[in-house]
């Protein structure tokens, strides 16, 4: 799952105004819409991206649709969860109830809504889920977040589904229920799934394409979806803009009404601009925090191959510094290296691991680890073998506290020592296939999310994600490869027994703590703000019933709940 982070310019200059937003004044679905009951268009923003290309595959990580974080709204998946609230069940989507595991976990049957159709009028069935299972255990390209591939996928009948796995798999529901089910007549035909630009997509969601132009896309309501007497938003708009610089007035004048941004100063650029602008909460820290954002670090890079130069770059960051300077204090420093999101998951902490971070790193520890592991001081420079520690950190421009942070930690490290420099990327499509491809050395990157820790370690740690240098991986995207880390992975999903499942995540936060593939830097922000002068019923610190992001899947839960204001 994505979560999209977009940033105010820190340290480089603001640029002009941004691309103009495509037009947004079409009738969309005007000869099915019930005109009484519906809103003005809903503007939303969660990425800049410019310029557009027609590309709405929801398996790539590089399309129009996946970036903007529009998949959901027209390719539903089975479940969508409420990781605000572990205790919650998954709300059925194109799923019509619970599921139900047997053969020790290995097995899981799902029960599948009956009387939906495509966008296209087609009928939708059990044999469309199936399809889409066994289609991304064939196509390991096509990007899932790390869902485990099935051994079988088979529809018993309309409406209920089989999987099977290889392994019990109890701890993956959350990412086998979020992935995005394709029409088996479309897609059977399509040559190559992983390069299918699926230009105008066929989905089961409340909403399908109508106009696109390389500066923005709206989507128009599905005539034949499922639960049609919830939709209250006529058409919505997806503007392209070049930089997050150029938001902040068009989120703070209410011209966006949904945006996933980080906003310098919020209180004063948006909080007060209007009584309609709204956040998580109206006081520091204004936001939830929703994931662990770290330093991804490429471990078949040298030196970065050197476990020892891992741990040693983890203690010359200033975290402070970045929280402060780049995140303006709306993200909290990490703690521990061990990988948690603390303090919320304190009670999961492996104590040895706790505050094992100095907020403003430690200098004395960087030369204690190098020299240990051989590394000498040569003219300044950390030097062994003839040669340096070097290496970039590459972020797109137009995530700017990204590319800020990257900008301060090599100041930081260059300064003890290291040769680090920041790789500004223009493109966030080129940057995000650079990750995938691991054609990279270092990224600031945000963490996956879900209802528990170990989603965070099986999107760092899992090999059997990752892929070979040059082809794109669902996951360990350092390409990290250690058994221990694959058993303690396979202990945790194996098993529903708490304790069992502690002792797993010790191990696992020892791991990242030991080899830091990922270095923790930061406890990242749920960035979300809203207006309330077009629509109510938005997700609050007050109703937290969904995830406050414009980001996929939770964008469609929000976006059925809303209504008009008149």
């Amino acid at each position: 799952m994505k979560h999209t982070v977009l940033k105010s310019l820190a340290v480089a200059s603001v640029l002009a105004m941004g691309i103009a937003a495509c037009g947004s004044s079409g009738s969309g679905s005007s000869s099915s819409t019930n005109k009484t009951s519906m809103g003005k268009t809903l503007v939303i923003e969660s990425t800049p991206l410019s310029p557009m290309t027609d590309t709405f595959n929801p398996y790539s990580q590089t399309s129009t649709g996946y970036i903007a974080n529009a998949v959901s709204l027209y390719n539903e998946p089975l479940y969508i969860y409420n990781t605000l609230d572990p205790t919650q069940a998954p709300i059925p989507f194109l799923a019509s109830g619970q599921p139900t595991w047997s053969n020790g976990g290995m097995t899981l049957t799902i029960p599948i809504r009956s009387g939906v159709k495509w966008n296209d009028g087609k009928a939708f069935s059990a044999s469309d889920v199936a399809y889409t299972f066994n289609l991304v255990k064939t196509t390991t390209s096509l990007y899932t977040a790390g869902a485990p591939p099935v051994v079988s996928a088979t529809a018993s009948s309309p409406t209920s589904v089989t999987l099977t796995f290889a392994k019990p798999q109890y701890a993956n529901l959350f990412l086998i229920g979020q992935v995005y089910i394709v029409p088996q007549h479309i897609w059977s035909t399509v040559s190559n799934p992983s390069t299918y630009a699926d230009a105008s997509p066929v989905g089961t969601g409340p909403f399908m394409l109508d106009k696109f132009t390389a500066q923005g896309f709206t989507l128009k309501q599905n005539p034949y979806y499922w639960q049609k007497s919830k939709v209250h938003v006529p058409e919505i708009d997806f503007p392209s803009y070049n930089t997050n610089a150029n938001l902040v007035p068009p989120i703070s004048s209410g011209q966006i009404d949904w945006a996933g941004n980080y906003v310098a100063n919020i209180e004063g650029n948006f909080l007060h601009k209007s009584p309609s602008n709204h956040t998580w909460t109206g006081s520091p820290p204004y936001f939830s925090d929703n994931n662990v954002v770290g330093l991804f670090l490429n471990v078949t890079k040298a030196p970065l191959n050197d476990a020892a130069v891992r741990r040693a770059v983890s203690y010359g960051i200033n975290r402070q510094q970045l929280s402060v300077q780049g995140e303006t204090s709306y993200e909290p420093v990490a703690t521990s290296s061990g990988g948690l999101m603390l303090p919320a998951q304190s009670s999961l902490l492996n104590p040895s691991l706790a505050n094992d971070l100095p907020p403003t790193g430690d200098a004395a520890k960087v030369s204690s680890i190098l020299t240990a592991d051989g590394w000498t001081k040569t003219a300044g420079k950390w030097t062994k073998g003839g040669k340096q520690i070097t290496f970039s950190i590459a972020d797109p421009i137009p995530y700017s506290d990204y590319y800020t942070d990257s900008q301060l930690i090599a100041h930081q490290l260059t300064a003890l020592g290291f040769n680090v420099t920041a790789a500004g990327v223009s493109d966030p499509t080129v940057w995000a296939g650079d990750v995938a491809n691991g054609t990279f050395d270092a990224t600031i990157h945000w963490s996956n999310q879900g209802p528990n820790p170990y989603f965070f370690f099986s999107n760092w740690l899992d090999s059997s994600t990752t892929a070979p240098i040059g082809k794109p991986a669902g996951g360990d995207v350092e390409r990290f490869n250690d058994p221990s880390a694959q058993a303690a992975l396979a202990q945790f999903a194996s098993s529903g027994d708490s304790a069992t499942q502690a002792t797993a995540l010790n191990k696992l936060q020892t791991i990242l703590s030991t080899q830091a593939p990922v270095v923790p830097l930061m406890y990242g922000g749920a960035w979300g703000e809203y207006s309330t002068r077009n629509y109510t019923g938005w997700p609050s610190a007050s109703n937290p019933y969904m995830v406050p992001v414009p980001n996929i899947p939770y964008i469609e839960d929000t976006i059925l709940q809303l209504k008009p204001v008149s």
